[in-house]
């Protein structure tokens, strides 16, 4: 999974993130570019969300470990709905490539 440039996220208040249930999990999305982000967003407009971008290993860390707070447990890479597969990365794993990178 290539996640070494910038990311955007979905975000509301201070600590607000996106968090899907599927199959039992908590997950929530990374998206590599602003365009993929913004159609997710146009899809749900009742989320009252807003794009934005992750540049720094620092930021990215951070986002995760609030991710973490929340119970998530795996984040999916530019998921779309309606898209009959969507990559998916375990939390703990990508946490730990961040920490790495």
């Amino acid at each position: 999974m290539e996640l070494s440039g910038a990311w955007y996220i979905l975000e509301g208040e201070p600590g607000e993130h996106l968090v899907l249930e599927a199959l039992g999990k908590r997950l929530s999305g990374i998206w590599t570019s602003e365009a993929l982000a913004q159609a997710f967003l146009l899809r749900h407009p009742e989320l009252g969300m807003r794009v934005s971008v992750l540049q720094s290993r620092a930021l990215k860390e951070a986002f995760l470990r609030a991710l973490g707070m929340l119970g998530v447990e795996g984040v999916l890479l530019d998921y779309q709905p309606g898209a009959h597969r969507a990559q998916m990365a375990r939390l703990e794993a990508l946490l730990e490539e961040v920490r790495h990178a």
